[in-house]
């Protein structure tokens, strides 16, 4: 015998079923229980329907006599420009997602240049402001007088 397939549901979906199957009905109510087994049966099938792919190999089914009418030729047309077009549209997909990725890894290499670079200059900007902190100090402290600072900046600093 063969062993059902288990249903892979979405969280949307299974919060759905719980809701429907958890309902309070009264035990003597047919009605209302009906109503509750109608609802997860339809949460079940909206599941079922949403993750099943349906195909289009079942249609258009040629028929096992030998020989075909004209009438084949138009199906068979039909079904190799279905074939063509899934299968652009699959290398569409293709494209785009790799252009994605591409567009994405410049980016992030943007971005980490100009993160290196932003870091450098903050260091530099520390740096300088140390440095003029400490030669302001210095000054403070009885030391020669502010000759090489200017109001708002530095003239002597690397």
């Amino acid at each position: 015998m063969r062993r059902p397939l288990a249903l892979v549901l979405r969280d949307d979906q299974a919060r759905a079923l719980v809701a429907a199957s958890t309902a309070a009905v009264d035990a003597s109510d047919e009605r209302a229980r009906r109503a509750r087994d109608a609802d997860v049966l339809e949460v079940k099938l909206r599941a079922i329907q949403d993750n099943v792919k349906t195909s289009h190999l079942g249609r258009d089914v040629q028929g096992s006599q030998a020989g075909a009418s004209s009438g084949e030729f138009h199906t068979y047309r039909e079904q190799r420009r279905r074939e063509r077009a899934r299968l652009d549209a699959m290398e569409r997909e293709a494209v785009a997602a790799d252009a994605a990725a591409a567009r994405e890894a410049k980016l992030h290499a943007a971005r980490d240049a100009l993160e290196t670079k932003t870091a450098k200059n903050r260091a530099k900007r520390a740096k300088l402001k140390a440095k003029l902190k400490a030669k302001r100090a210095k000054t403070k402290s009885g030391g020669v007088g502010d000759e090489g600072v200017e109001e708002g900046g530095v003239d002597d600093v690397e």
